[in-house]
């Protein structure tokens, strides 16, 4: 391609047009020759339209000639989700044998502990692969695919609205329900390495997801004030509360006890969230309830179920910042959920139907502290206490414990936010070996790694 500075001369060396082969002009006066005629030299702006219009033309004829596209208007490289994966790891000790271990019970509440990633030396937890993209100007999509020893589950595949009027949002698939303040997050996302005791007892040990249906609205105030109401199919085997079945049991004296299954959707939930700031202070106030059908199955083989049909679960949360630089933090956080259940306990033992009711609860408090500047560090405690546990069958109390115990201590390490090392202590006094009470010590090592884009966690 010719030079600017050449293309100029050029330009410039050129005589004017009309005046090349002009011949000179004579005066008739003798001696004398007029000057020939001529026009005005071209202006800066016209050579500079001259050597734009050269430089194009030059690369046009020396640029390669383009193949066309294969894909044509049909690809599909620009809605690709954005994907992240999410490992974790951990090392585990006890003073309990692992086949010991998951006989335990806490009476009224756990007929069987579950000891995924606590057994005893190096545990694969899961590998979590989270999608996440928009679908087109009206809907967001998310899903979570948990790879664990148990196999693959689908734990979360949902759509948002993204453009509903007056603050209304629609969540329509499989979720985790709004109850309560830890609910909703996944795994890697808690302070501490388990749920606390509350949340396994109620809820199971990796909360309560579920088909369905969820409307959000956001109230238009100038702090967060957030209404959600749910409604679930119901049908859960991994819920300690609510799945919406029917059962048949055989008596040892040969007859069925049975019943058939409830409509659904059969579980309904609503909660209301707030957040304010004042200053360095930032809390968090929230209320929760979960309406539907339970039913529960124990022994092996079956020789109880409880069908409740109108069990209702409930929680208070409360949450408190305080902000002492922009990476250093304390935080205490806690949690009153309570459980009210009332229906038939079938008995294998009598072959007869009684009536059951029980009023069961508990909370958890901790307190959480980030203390480095750069943020890398984090220690904190836990208190997990079920101080009401009331059963009743045909009007008469039963005698069970209440006031079990946890204490939990943690210190974690995060070299930055992709990876997180985790040691935690835990001194349980809730579990029972076959009537007994029996102290169980546990040692983690936990390791968390992430990679690729993952969205922001919820305060």
């Amino acid at each position: 391609m010719f030079s600017l500075a050449l293309i100029a001369s050029l330009l410039l060396a050129q005589p004017s047009e009309g005046t090349a082969d002009a011949p000179a002009a004579t005066d008739t006066t003798v001696g004398a020759t007029a000057a020939p005629e001529s026009k005005p030299a071209p202006s800066t702006d016209d050579l500079l339209r001259r050597i734009e219009a050269l430089e194009k033309a030059e690369a046009a004829r020396t640029a390669p000639s383009a193949k066309p596209s294969t894909a044509g208007i049909f690809t599909q490289t620009r809605f690709n989700p954005d994907i992240s994966i999410i490992a974790d790891f951990a090392a585990a000790g006890t003073n309990v044998d692992d086949k010991t271990a998951q006989t335990l019970t806490v009476p009224g509440f756990i007929d069987q502990s579950d000891r995924t990633g606590k057994l005893r030396g190096i545990n694969f937890n899961y590998l979590e692969l989270a999608f996440n993209a928009a679908v087109d100007p009206y809907f967001d999509f998310f899903g979570v695919v948990t790879v664990a020893p148990s196999g693959v589950d689908v734990e979360e595949a949902f759509v948002d609205t993204r453009q509903l009027p007056w603050g209304f949002q629609l969540r329509i698939g499989k979720f985790l329900s709004a109850f309560g303040r830890l609910n909703g997050m996944h795994q890697h996302v808690w302070d501490f390495y388990d749920q606390p005791l509350v949340y396994e007892a109620f809820m199971g040990t990796e909360g309560f997801k579920n088909p369905g249906l969820r409307v959000s609205w956001t109230a238009p105030v100038d702090f967060l004030l957030q209404f959600n109401f749910e409604v679930f199919q119901g049908v859960s085997d991994e819920s300690q509360t609510f799945n919406a079945v029917g059962y048949s049991l055989t008596a040892t004296n040969g007859t069925t006890i049975s019943s058939t299954a409830p409509f659904v959707p059969a579980l309904y939930v609503g909660s209301v969230k707030s957040s304010f700031d004042a200053g360095d202070n930032v809390f968090l106030v929230g209320a929760s309830a979960m309406y539907g059908h339970s039913t529960q199955s124990y022994g092996s083989p079956t020789n109880t179920v409880f069908s409740a049909p109108g069990t209702v679960l409930y929680d208070a949360e409360l949450t408190y910042k305080y902000l002492i630089s922009s990476y250093r933090s304390i935080t205490w956080q806690s949690e009153y959920l309570g459980r009210v259940s009332s229906g038939d306990l079938a008995l294998a033992s009598d072959g007869l139907v009684h009536h059951q009711s029980k009023s069961q609860g508990g909370f958890y408090t901790q307190l959480i502290g980030r203390f480095d500047q750069p943020g890398r560090w984090r220690a904190g405690e836990r208190f997990d206490l079920l101080a009401q546990n009331s059963l009743t069958i045909d009007g008469v109390g039963r005698p069970l414990d209440n006031l079990l115990q946890r204490y939990t201590t943690m210190l974690e390490f995060s070299p930055t936010e992709f990876s997180r090392f985790r040691l935690q202590y835990a001194y349980d006094r809730s579990r029972y070996l076959n009537g007994v009470q029996k102290d169980v010590h546990e040692v983690l090592l936990q390791m968390n790694i992430a990679v690729g884009p993952h969205g922001a966690h919820s305060f």
